[in-house]
């Protein structure tokens, strides 16, 4: 079976289950994601298996990405370092493919991404807006992180600080340790509200750091949070461990 004839049973496969709605450019009008959908696409996205589609490049330093592997870049800000220096873009066809006919999130982020710096191609803000906006839209929490910062700071688009802590407040709901620290951060800064500081405050508190700049800063907001919470608050969630 070819590598075309995969990535088109695939693409149809998820078009079906899923994904059915166009790529939308980024000023187009879109339903905002919520916590419950982005957690369904989750949760879908988790149990398609596309591990035969991994293969070995020649010459290549690693293994064409997986979802889990491309996710582990992103995490760790190493798209362009890993794709381009590491890679020398030898899998650039593989991603575009991945966000093009299989509207796989991770790969729809990482091409938004390559697309918006001119990594390994030539650059286009406007699709690669796009691409970012969809995968955000899809559930997966890094592209919702970024969708949160422009629309805060008014990058690429208008100013609405309403999107913003959706979208932050849906990424931190979905587990991402980085919108943890964010979304407690836009909460002393002002945004959402005082009834948010409670659920704010259990997923810092349980949230593990490896990083030295993090740690700092979770402790920083724990500190902060803590002022607006009762005693009695602060030990039911420092002695319970939440499934989230």
């Amino acid at each position: 079976m070819s590598k075309l004839f995969k990535l088109s049973a695939i693409a149809i496969a998820i078009n079906l289950a899923c994904f059915s709605a166009p790529l939308t450019s980024h000023a187009a009008k879109y339903d905002m994601v919520t916590s419950t959908k982005a957690m369904v696409a989750r949760d879908a996205l988790q149990s398609f298996d596309m591990s035969s589609m991994t293969n070995k490049a020649k010459d290549a330093s690693t293994d064409m990405y997986t979802p889990d592997i491309m996710n582990a870049i992103i995490e760790n800000n190493k798209l362009e370092y890993i794709v381009l220096k590491q890679d020398r873009c030898q899998f650039t066809a593989d991603i575009e493919d991945r966000a093009r006919l299989v509207k796989s999130p991770v790969f729809m982020y990482a091409w938004g991404q390559m697309l918006l710096k001119g990594i390994c191609v030539r650059a286009e803000r406007d699709l690669a807006l796009g691409y970012i906006r969809r995968a955000a839209d899809d559930g997966y929490a890094p592209a919702m992180v970024q969708m949160a910062e422009y629309f805060e700071k008014g990058t690429f688009m208008h100013k609405s600080f309403s999107l913003s802590e959706q979208y932050m407040h849906t990424a931190a709901a979905l587990g991402s340790k980085t919108a943890r620290l964010n979304w407690a951060d836009m909460l002393i800064r002002g945004y959402g509200s005082p009834s948010l500081y409670e659920e704010a405050y259990a997923w810092l508190y349980h949230s593990q750091y490896e990083d030295e700049y993090s740690q700092m800063k979770k402790i920083y907001l724990e500190s902060q949070l803590k002022k607006f919470l009762p005693p009695n608050v602060i030990a039911r969630n420092e002695a319970f461990e939440p499934d989230i």
